[in-house]
């Protein structure tokens, strides 16, 4: 039995669509890091600890934290969390393992670092090592340290010498920290500096604030003049991505970023929100709440990961 022409035309339409929709899939899965298929949850820092979610908002979360003081902290694999903490004036900092379905921070251990104040801890991707803001005379003069996660006994180590850095942020390779120097309460922004976890090789990219590495360690995103702004790690490349925005997070699959903006509400200070943003432009969409103050976005693994 033979097919007609007509058939055959039909027949090889129809696979083309199949194999151009199995494509479309693996695209739509695969992120701009070549690996990861999902954008993860993303996570506020509110209250007693985090506040997560999907990306479409769904599936709120809530996540105390043991003394929870400001900054959070998510290793790579999602395995490790580390906070700071405030309690009776003595600050400090916490890790703890992170359940698959984060909603519970096990075996806590407070870490052994410096006297004075402590705060701001990034996790490097494996978890294995938490770079903090360290201030000896509790002056709000802070310089980067390091410590091992595990650590029992203080094995902590300085990395900058400036005293002048107000955030940091480890990069997904481990190789560098990001951090900002120099901060001003005038402009809201300073240096941002590149520097070796050894306190090596250190480079300054431009002035801005809060910036955030993409999963691929290629480009940054960060604050400037109170907008969104991505860039090359080197520093080149700077572009506005959109205005009005500040706590920028890359997703975990690199196509999205997520950010705050305060909303109008004729008064002196008014309610925020997150948007989330394509990292190649658009416009930007709502995601959940309204929140007072949201200071620091981060992405957990999605559960599917």
């Amino acid at each position: 039995m033979t097919l007609s022409r007509r058939a055959l035309f039909l027949l090889s339409g129809l696979a083309i669509a199949v194999i151009a929709a199995a494509l479309g899939v693996l695209l739509a899965t695969r992120g701009d890091d070549g690996g990861r298929k999902f954008a993860g949850r993303i996570a506020v820092v509110n209250g007693c600890g985090l506040l997560d979610m999907f990306a479409d908002g769904r599936n709120r979360k809530r996540l105390c934290l043991s003394h929870f003081w400001a900054a959070a902290s998510v290793s790579d694999n999602g395995k490790t969390l580390a906070w700071d903490t405030l309690e009776k004036s003595r600050s400090g900092i916490v890790v703890a393992a992170l359940d698959v379905k984060f909603t519970e921070a096990k075996n806590e251990q407070q870490l052994p670092v410096p006297a004075g104040a402590n705060a701001e801890p990034t996790l490097s991707p494996d978890g294995n090592t938490v770079a903090f803001l360290h201030s000896p005379k509790d002056d709000g003069r802070y310089d980067i340290w390091t410590t091992p996660a595990t650590t029992t006994t203080e094995r902590a180590e300085q990395v900058t010498a400036t005293r002048s850095v107000s955030t940091a942020a480890w990069s997904p390779s481990g190789d560098w920290i990001a951090y900002v120097r120099n901060w001003s309460e005038e402009t809201l922004e300073g240096d941002i500096v590149l520097v070796r976890p050894d306190g090596n090789d250190e480079r300054r990219l431009g002035r801005g604030d809060a910036p955030s590495w993409a999963p691929d360690g290629e480009r940054l995103v960060f604050v400037r003049n109170q907008d969104i702004w991505t860039m090359r790690s080197d520093g080149t490349a700077s572009r506005l991505l959109v205005p009005n925005g500040h706590a920028p997070a890359w997703s975990r699959d690199g196509k999205l970023i997520a950010f705050a903006r305060e909303l109008k509400c004729g008064q002196p200070v008014c309610r925020e929100r997150i948007f989330l943003q394509f990292a190649t432009g658009g416009e930007p969409r709502p995601l959940g709440p309204t929140l007072p103050g949201i200071q620091r976005l981060l992405w957990l693994p999605d559960p599917s990961e």
